[in-house]
């Protein structure tokens, strides 16, 4: 099976709820989700984890969304 490139759908300036719900759950839309940002020199990736269902995919960020996650308080 072929993995699907995601691409995250809030803008950096953007309510924290619209950011959590662009980060819930693709499997069972559950909100509760744990993520962790990934950077490198030319990409940015957020990694999220539905503690509900255990389902686990990379987003993929722009720059701007990749600094709004890193300022984010969880």
């Amino acid at each position: 099976m072929q993995e699907m490139l995601e691409l995250a759908s809030f803008r950096g300036n953007d309510d924290p709820s619209l950011v959590a719900a662009a980060l819930a759950c693709r499997g069972c839309l559950s909100g509760d989700v744990d993520w962790s940002l990934r950077i490198d020199d030319f990409d940015a990736e957020v990694i999220c984890r539905c503690r509900t269902c255990g389902y686990e995919r990379p987003v993929s960020l722009t720059s701007e969304q990749a600094l709004r996650l890193a300022l984010q308080d969880r």
